[in-house]
This record gives C-alpha cells, sequence and structure tokens, in this order.
C-alpha cells in the first residue's frame, strides 16, 4: 500500500501517479491530489468537479454529507482531527520533509507593521550569517535570492503552502523563519502544526479586519492567540496593554516594549530624519541595563519601533552593548515608507489600509513638509465601518485628500465614496477621481517644491480588482511614467 494511502488509513485506486498536494482548485495540475477541506465559507467538496477537469486524479475529502460513486473520490472522516496530523503527515512523506517543526521560527503579528519587521528581522539575520527566509506578504525570500510571490499571495500560508515553500527552495537543514501571522491565520489555527516559536511579537492592535472578525473583541483575541504557541521569547506592545485594560495575560515570558523607562525593554529614538535616525535600546535586568546603540536609514518613527521589534527578536545578544552598531544595511519593503528616489518631486507610497494605519503614517510626515496631498481610496466588499474613518484620518493631515479607488471588486464606486463621506464636513478638502491613475497624476499638478504627495492603500501590489476582472495596476509604475 502507498505510504500515503497507509497514512490516511485508505486504499488508493490502482496505478495512480502522484504529481502534487493541494487544497486548492487553484493549484490542480494533471496527477494533483486535492483535499476537499472544510473552509470558513464553503467545503471543499464543492469544489472536486473542477478539481477533477483540471487534471486531479484523486479527491480526499472529509464532507460527511458529499457522496460519489467515483472510486477515485474517498471520504476520510477524521483529515481535520487533531490538529490536521493526517494532513501533515501526508505532507512530510509527499515532501520528505521531516524538520518543519525543527526550525526557529519569528512570528510577527498587529494591525500595521508586521511585513516591515518580519522583514528586517529577516535582513537582520542574514546579515549575521543565519540562514534565513522571509514567508509574508510581499512573498518569501530565502537569504538574499530575489523576493518572490508565486507560491502564496496569502499574508501567511497554510500548512499545504508552507511545505511547498520548503520545496520550492529545497531547504534541507534548520533555518531562520521570519513570518507574518495574519489575524485569519490565527483565527482558523492556519499554523496549528508548528509547534514551537524561537520569538513572537504584537507590534499593535487597531481595527481592521472586522468585516471577517466581527468586532474589535474578536480581532484582538485573535491576534492575541499568537502567545498560545510555545514560544522562547514573547514581545508586546505596552501600549497595546495600556489601551485595553481587559486584556490579561499571565506569563513570564512576556517582555513589554515601550519608549516608556518604566518598562522592562524600553527604547528612545534620538534622531530621526530621511537621511539618518539613532535610537538605542535599554534591556534591564539584575546586573544593571544594558544599552543597544543603532543608527539606521529607516524612517519614520513608527519603522522604528517596527525595527526595534525585529530587532529583539532575532536576540540583543547578537548586537554589540554600549557601542554604535550599524544597520545601514537594511531596506524597508517595496511600498512601504517608499519615498520614490530620482524624480523632481516628493512622493511616498505606502500599504497603510487602515485607520491607524493612516494616523500613524501621516502624523510621521507632518514636520517634514509644508504641505500634504494624500490619494487613497477603500476596498470593497470589505470592512464598511473603517470607511469613514480612513478619510477623517487622511483629512486630518492632509491639506487635500484625493479619494479614488481600491480594489473595487464587486462593490460600486459610488456605494464605497458614500461610505467613507458620509457626515463628513470638509468636503471641499476632497477631490473625487474614481481612476486611479488619473488622480495620481492630479496630484502630482497640485504639489510644490516643499510639498508631498503621498500614495496609500496598495503599496506593492501590482493589480486592481474590479467587476471580477483582475487587471494590472501599480501606483510606483504611475509614478515613473509621470517623471520618466
Amino acid at each position: 500500500m502507498n505510504k500515503l494511502a497507509q497514512i490516511l488509513g485508505i486504499q488508493f485506486p490502482n496505478e495512480i501517479e502522484i504529481s502534487s498536494i493541494t487544497n486548492t482548485t487553484d493549484k490542480v495540475k494533471e496527477g494533483s491530489i486535492f483535499f476537499a477541506l472544510k473552509g470558513t465559507q464553503n467545503h471543499g467538496s464543492k469544489y472536486i468537479d473542477e478539481a477533477f477537469e483540471k487534471g486531479a486524479k484523486l479527491a480526499i475529502h472529509n464532507d460527511k454529507n458529499f457522496y460519489s460513486s467515483n472510486e477515485n473520490i474517498i471520504y476520510v472522516k477524521d483529515l481535520q482531527s487533531s490538529g490536521g496530523e493526517k494532513i501533515f503527515r501526508v505532507l512530510e512523506a509527499f515532501y520528505k520533509i521531516n524538520n518543519l517543526n525543527n526550525h526557529n521560527y519569528y512570528a510577527f503579528t498587529g494591525t500595521n507593521g508586521k511585513t516591515t519587521s518580519a522583514y528586517l528581522c529577516h535582513q537582520l539575520l542574514t546579515k549575521k550569517g543565519f540562514s534565513s527566509i522571509y514567508i509574508g506578504t510581499i512573498g518569501t525570500q530565502y537569504n538574499t535570492n530575489p523576493l518572490d510571490q508565486s507560491i502564496s499571495k496569502k499574508t501567511t500560508p497554510d500548512i499545504f503552502e508552507l511545505f511547498e515553500i520548503f520545496n520550492f527552495y529545497k531547504i534541507k537543514n534548520n533555518i531562520a523563519v521570519c513570518i507574518e501571522i495574519s489575524s485569519h491565520a490565527l483565527d482558523q489555527n492556519r499554523l496549528e502544526n508548528i509547534k514551537y516559536f524561537k520569538s513572537s511579537s504584537i507590534l499593535n492592535i487597531g481595527s481592521d479586519h472586522l468585516d471577517y472578525h466581527k468586532n474589535i473583541e474578536n480581532y484582538a483575541e485573535s491576534k492575541l492567540k499568537i502567545f498560545s504557541t510555545e514560544s522562547e521569547s514573547k514581545f508586546i506592545n505596552q501600549k497595546i496593554l495600556n489601551e485595553n485594560p481587559n486584556i490579561s495575560i499571565k506569563d513570564s515570558s512576556l517582555t513589554k516594549v515601550s519608549n516608556n523607562p518604566s518598562t522592562d525593554l524600553y527604547y528612545e529614538i534620538l534622531e530621526c530624519s530621511f537621511k539618518k535616525s539613532l535610537f538605542k535600546i535599554i534591556q534591564k535586568n539584575e546586573k544593571g541595563d544594558s544599552i543597544y546603540q543603532f543608527e539606521t536609514s529607516i524612517f519614520p518613527k513608527f519603522n522604528i519601533a517596527n525595527l526595534i521589534f525585529a530587532i529583539c527578536s532575532a536576540g540583543l545578544s547578537n548586537f554589540d552593548k554600549n557601542k554604535m552598531n550599524k544597520l545601514d544595511f537594511l531596506k524597508l519593503p517595496k511600498g512601504r515608507s517608499d519615498f520614490i528616489k530620482d524624480i523632481p518631486a516628493n512622493i511616498i507610497i505606502d500599504y497603510a489600509h487602515n485607520p491607524e494605519g493612516f494616523l500613524l503614517f501621516l502624523s510621521s510626515l507632518q514636520d517634514f513638509f509644508d504641505n500634504l496631498v494624500v490619494v487613497f481610496g477603500c476596498g470593497g466588499n470589505r470592512d464598511r465601518s473603517k470607511r469613514p474613518l480612513m478619510l477623517n484620518a487622511a483629512l486630518k493631515y492632509a491639506d487635500k485628500v484625493i479619494f479614488t479607488s481600491d480594489n473595487s471588486r464587486n462593490e460600486e464606486f459610488s456605494e464605497i465614496l458614500s461610505d467613507a463621506t458620509a457626515s463628513n464636513n470638509s468636503k471641499s478638502k476632497i477631490d473625487v477621481i474614481e481612476d486611479r491613475k488619473a488622480a495620481i497624476i492630479h496630484g502630482t499638478n497640485l504639489i510644490k517644491k516643499d510639498d508631498c504627495l503621498v500614495i496609500l492603500g496598495k503599496g506593492h501590489e501590482e493589480t486592481q480588482e474590479k467587476d471580477g476582472q483582475i487587471l494590472f495596476f501599480s501606483d510606483h509604475e504611475v509614478v515613473n511614467e509621470i517623471y520618466n
């Protein structure tokens, strides 16, 4: 009996040759096993016919209400029992990867900043000579190889994709894994087969994805689940606990991080500019404070806070005490505080896409420019409650807001605009241009030498979703077209 069939406790039909294993029809190819599993909205059994049309040779499902006489469609009752242990063992056997739980996982979650922290942590570890992989919103990167987005489009891959990633890079030895973990992934226990984190961090908890979580309490609870996995080090922004007194974490291994000297691990930002930033981290201990000083080109202040979580996660012991640690090699992810260079204008592209992100980012820029012009939109078929909050956050710091499209999906732009502008009394400061390219062009015409155009919401993304179509669109490319 085939080893995979043995693990599943079933008999495979004769002469089945398996080319791949997947739980999504998007990745089915000739010779695939398609695992039809319970999802958040539908059961995967709904897609079995589609999987076979695309070339699947075998479908394994756990839908007790689904019946087929096809011998290549097999019911396995306990597929997702015990954290999907059977599926995990099948993937281990198929990919011949048995060390997924032996890697050092550096896990980051937060409403904002997890991409930056995870990506910076990956760079820090790589520079220190560790083999490392970054996994997150902008793709995957093994050591200093180019970023790749071919495997997973999610912020956090599921266990099928995680095995795909390690197989893709032919990773055999134990390495560092710097990984973003979204609230969706935590709520769905997407990585429950990973039993141990080297470090886990919660950067902040704002308001986002309420279309999925329904309320802020559920959202916050999902973020806190990152600490349910055993971790050698656990870091949390002290501000989260200050602003949410109902959150109680009784864990002696938890380290609270803030810019308040009363915190066990605190930081001071001494200088912050586009050219150079200086900061220090002070670690309290019984033998006296340990002081670590750093110089970087990372900007603005909230990104330095993200960097501090990356440094602490990587381990302060990897840095020199009482001397300047120069981090000039660090680069922010594309589309994060991305100051466009070599053009005769001040233009910044950032991925901020929720009210807290807007407030953090725009407040950090106001002292560096005479005027801010902000271009942004709100996603369709997503959390409607944050739309007016995003607009109000933009208006708080912008001299002019240009409201435009941002993945309208199947919702009318006029409906999105109506939600955003409801009860708004600053309409004279708002220009509405649905075409995002035209909106950016209009923005460039409004700024002068000491002003700045800030384009928010899409960051690194290179697609625009509308009416069921995925079209190419890049904020970066539009800016380059204008000035080159």
